[in-house]
């Protein structure tokens, strides 16, 4: 009998369940002895408090016990402890904010938070701002802007620092500064050995590229410190459109992502969004101009489509931004799955990608009706690559490429109530992910790249860097990681060996 992929990893994942659980109580206790009063078990407010934190319904796992370091010295113990059990799973949790269920958190094994180690603090002379691991990005603008700086963080304030930046990281001011990640001068960090060390440009070097992009594969992170920028107010918000609206924003995106209309000073994205109940689709934008003096800008024929249901388009500082659109994402907590791909645009590709996911997700929600799905097809820009003479990261596009100028990411999502809708619900996003590649592909339009914190479980993104990129991730993993803690060990993440 032939098993399917699917089958035979389901079969794995039991066997490797049932021999990693049998020392984890043990764990916890040796956890709690080495780190008295950061040790945290279910009956403990504390332990209930961090699974509740998950912004998302799937990600409240329930491991044997929370650990809460306060320092990288806390997180390199713990690290000690769970070596030398090493049959003991651990997840680490930043802000918690991927939506794949077991990166973050975990069940019957240890979960690090590291919502602890959340200081922000502006250092030498307003040039960097170093922010703990568990910072959330509000917690960075907010403590920024005390100082009339700003920094590359999240677009939506409940979205954690340190899953943000070693996954890429898209930012307001991506457009003029590029990749987030690119923005750090400096990561501490936590290894598997015992070790905290540094890496930048002069000490780990590898380790430092390594680390933008390729996230929990090499160790913890404990601290970053980012480039700081002046603090600016930017103008933007969400546009809700009638649903009339949708191929007029959509031929407005196209004409955007034009690389004769480039704006190094507008971020954001475009989305049609569909509710099941209420079989609507309804086209968004949710877009900002960095420097309100020069707006429209690139944003002028995205404003200017009509109907407009809601225009909340106003100046503020990017805290208010990311606060605002924060409330949207914690105001009701479901499950929510996404994928993603990218793709080159050309004049017709925005729409037949559209009518493509338009004609398929009202059957694939039709088919899970009682848990109320409704989906999102998400077109926005990516950040450029480094220049020559820049420091490197992991993502693969050469100093030569302009994705900021003509590439755009897409993501795909299902957000539903009901856990038993899970599966079939991520099929279809399989199977939405499929046809649109080969749709890309056929068009000639289609690249590999795949924005890791966009990605789902059963995507690849750190192969889409590329082989030779890949390779070196590998390299600087067996040279940091030399037991593999973080390959074996470590629940979630996309892993290298």
């Amino acid at each position: 009998m032939r098993l399917s992929r699917t089958l035979l990893g389901s079969l794995a994942a039991v066997v490797v369940s049932a021999q990693y659980n049998t020392t984890q109580p043990t764990a916890c206790a040796e956890l709690a002895s080495a780190l008295p009063e950061r040790v945290f078990f279910p009956e403990a407010p504390t332990y209930n408090a961090s699974i509740s934190s998950y912004p998302f319904i799937q990600l409240r796992l329930h491991p044997n016990c929370v650990v809460r370091p306060t320092s990288a010295k806390d997180v390199s113990v713990a690290l000690g402890v769970l070596q030398q059990n090493n049959r003991t799973r651990f997840a680490v949790k930043g802000g918690g904010h991927n939506a794949n269920a077991g990166f973050n958190n975990i069940d019957n094994g240890v979960t690090i938070d590291m919502q602890s180690l959340k200081g922000v603090e502006v250092a030498r002379g307003d040039e960097v701002v170093r922010v703990g691991a568990g910072a959330l990005s509000q917690d960075a603008y907010d403590a920024a802007e005390k100082r009339n700086l700003t920094v590359l963080a999240g677009r939506i304030g409940v979205v954690g620092v340190a899953g943000f930046l070693t996954g890429g990281g898209v930012s307001f001011l991506s457009p003029q500064h590029g990749w987030a990640c690119d923005a750090v001068v400096n990561f501490e960090v936590a290894l598997a050995t015992g070790e905290i060390v540094n890496a930048n440009a002069t000490a780990n070097s590898d380790l430092f590229t390594a680390l933008k992009g390729g996230q929990n594969n090499f160790g913890i992170v404990t601290r970053f410190d980012v480039k700081a920028y002046p603090a600016t107010r930017i103008w933007g918000g969400r546009i809700v459109y009638a649903p009339s609206a949708a191929t007029d924003l959509l031929n407005a995106f196209t004409e955007f992502k034009t690389p004769k209309n480039f704006d190094p000073y507008v971020a954001g994205w475009v989305t049609i969004r569909y509710n099941h109940s209420a079989a609507l689709f309804n086209p968004v934008a949710i877009m900002w101009h960095t420097k309100p003096e020069l707006k429209p800008g690139g944003l002028k024929q995205i404003t200017e489509v009509k109907p407009q249901v809601m225009n909340g388009m106003i100046e503020a500082s990017i805290s208010e931004h990311t606060r605002n659109a924060s409330r949207q994402v914690v105001a009701t907590p479901r499950r929510t799955i996404w994928a993603t791909t990218s793709f080159h645009v050309n004049p017709t590709i925005v729409h037949k990608v559209h009518a493509l996911w338009k004609s398929l997700v009202p059957e694939i929600s039709e088919t899970y009706a009682y848990a109320n799905p409704s989906g999102e097809l998400t077109f926005q820009a990516l950040p450029g690559s480094p220049r020559k003479g820049a420091a490197p990261n992991s993502l693969g596009f050469s100093t030569n490429d302009t994705p900021e100028k003509d590439m755009v990411f897409l993501q795909i999502v299902f957000t539903f109530d009901g856990a038993q809708a899970t599966d079939g619900l991520e099929k279809g996003l399989k199977d939405l992910i499929e046809v649109v590649e080969e749709l890309t592909q056929e068009e000639g339009v289609y690249h590999p790249y795949k924005y890791l914190n966009f990605a789902a479980w059963f995507q690849d993104p750190l192969r889409s860097y590329g082989k030779e990129q890949k390779k070196k991730l590998k390299e600087v993993a067996r040279k940091y990681d030399p037991k593999g803690v973080f390959q074996k060990q470590v629940s979630g993440g996309f892993k290298l060996l």
